[in-house]
């Protein structure tokens, strides 16, 4: 059995093989990068787009935590010439015209992120109106996510 770490919002971690790290995301976006060669990785659970007009932690903003989030896993032995990124949440839980296009906002700014630093995204699962619980098993890249009601998927 593996030990699991749990992710909170604003918080950005690392995990290494036999650990796994689990969090729930609504609108957040949870952003999984691994390098399976080392078995390590780290996850970033990111509430807003751009610090541009907000403050608080790097781990709240897209901008800052998947910077930060890049130079953890490297820090740990992780190559970024093998990093590949997941991501989950981004959902738009009171509906669109209430939240105002949050989530959708937030998966943009991930992407624009991850794309800026030549990161793979391999996979994602995000959208809709519900929350998700994402787990990343570092061993093997595998990111389950189980939106809640529904059965779990692994992407």
């Amino acid at each position: 059995m593996s030990d699991l770490k749990t992710l909170g919002i604003a918080e950005i971690k690392t995990v290494q093989h036999p650990e796994t790290m689990r969090t729930v995301l609504g609108s957040c976006v949870g952003v999984a990068l691994y390098d399976r060669a080392v078995k390590k990785g780290g996850m970033a659970h990111i509430m807003l787009p751009s610090s541009d007009t907000c403050h608080g932690d790097r781990g709240k903003f897209a901008d800052t935590a998947v910077d930060d989030l890049l130079n953890q896993v490297i820090r740990i032995g992780c190559d970024k010439t093998r990093l590949a990124a997941k991501i989950c949440g981004g959902a738009s839980m009171f509906g669109p015209k209430t939240d105002n296009g949050l989530g959708e906002r937030n998966i943009s700014a991930v992407k624009a992120q991850l794309k800026q630093h030549s990161i793979r995204l391999v996979a994602e699962d995000v959208g809709g109106q519900k929350g998700r619980r994402m787990t990343l098993n570092p061993q093997t890249g595998e990111v389950e996510v189980q939106i809640i009601g529904a059965t779990p998927s692994v992407i």
